[in-house]
């Protein structure tokens, strides 16, 4: 029922999930002994969050501020580019659920910060199907990928994707691979010279290894935890299934763009398994493709209770890991 409702009111969905995350987010908030920061050195620009980490609630904000911004300009690249063949704030919507989900992502951190570049990287991407000359946006999209690496290491993985991208989405040329490489490693060669002038004596190469070599993941979870993990389990699967069989269903662009967030999926994974803090902040990563396989999940399925019942389980484990 509350699922119908929120298709047949756009704009009643839209408050509930703002609305919503930031209830979320202001229990966190209330709760300053549940946020951490061991993402520091997982950065090429540490000092940078070090100093955010002095001001707690200015951090809180700035997160807040950053996820509503991804999320929105997520939404309207969707629905610029009919991905989902109608205008809908669903994306808008599990984007922000996604990244709410649990106290350890009410924050800024980096893996947050590169979210927001990857969604441009792919919005360039994008805009350049079938332009016969596209060399700018394959640029733009290698550079932005470059710069979300610089805030978290492991988007290292997600060059892969943008030349994955170019093979799907457009053919690729030996000029378009260049451009794309070049771009990437542009931020890094003036992050290197910003570095050595401003910071020369800081021990980027020891804080960063480091953090591969000696952090050891925890196995061990609460029954809130394992809740949320179930259902969130369950719910992915049952979309991505639905997901994949839908694919073929669209035209050629939707297509190549569905294939594209499937490949999203599994090289996010790929970052997931580099990054040696392997808690919810790891998986934010995926938030992006989650939240658009989401929604045709849920916006297109013609059935009636499993999808109730699955909306209704999301809200209730969230709340659930968030409130107990």
């Amino acid at each position: 029922m509350l699922l119908k409702i929120f298709k047949n009111n756009p704009l009643l969905l839209l408050v509930f999930g703002i609305g919503l995350s930031v209830i979320l987010w202001s229990v966190t908030i209330m709760k300053p002994g549940e946020i951490t920061h061991p993402y520091t050195d997982i950065t090429l620009l540490a000092p940078f969050f070090d100093h955010i980490h002095s001001f707690p609630l200015v951090k809180e904000i700035l997160g807040f501020a950053i996820l509503l911004l991804e999320a929105a300009l997520w939404n309207t690249i969707i629905n610029r580019h009919s991905l989902l063949r109608q205008s809908t704030y669903f994306p808008f919507f599990f984007m922000l659920l996604l990244l709410s989900c649990r106290a350890s992502l009410a924050g800024f951190y980096p893996a947050l910060i590169s979210s927001l570049f990857l969604i441009l990287a792919i919005n360039k991407l994008i805009s350049s199907y079938k332009n016969e000359k596209a060399l700018s946006e394959v640029f733009d999209s290698g550079l932005l990928v470059g710069i979300a690496t610089l805030f978290y290491i492991p988007s290292i993985v997600f060059l892969l994707l943008l030349w994955i991208g170019l093979f799907t989405i457009r053919t690729i040329n030996l000029r378009e691979w260049t451009c794309s490489v070049i771009g990437f490693l542009l931020p890094f060669l003036f992050t290197y010279t910003y570095n050595l002038i401003f910071y020369p004596d800081y021990p980027w190469y020891n804080k960063i290894m480091s953090e591969f070599s000696y952090h050891h993941p925890h196995l061990s979870f609460t029954w809130e935890q394992i809740i949320i993990m179930i259902i969130l389990s369950v719910t992915a699967l049952c979309s991505l299934w639905f997901f994949i069989n839908k694919a073929t269903e669209n035209v050629l662009k939707t297509q190549k763009f569905w294939v594209l967030m499937v490949w999203y999926i599994v090289i996010g994974m790929g970052s997931v398994a580099i990054c040696p803090v392997k808690d919810s902040r790891a998986f934010s990563i995926l938030a992006l493709p989650g939240s658009f396989v989401l929604s045709v999940y849920f916006l297109k399925t013609k059935a009636r209770l499993l999808p109730e019942i699955l909306f209704l389980s999301l809200l209730g484990g969230i709340i659930i890991s968030m409130f107990f």
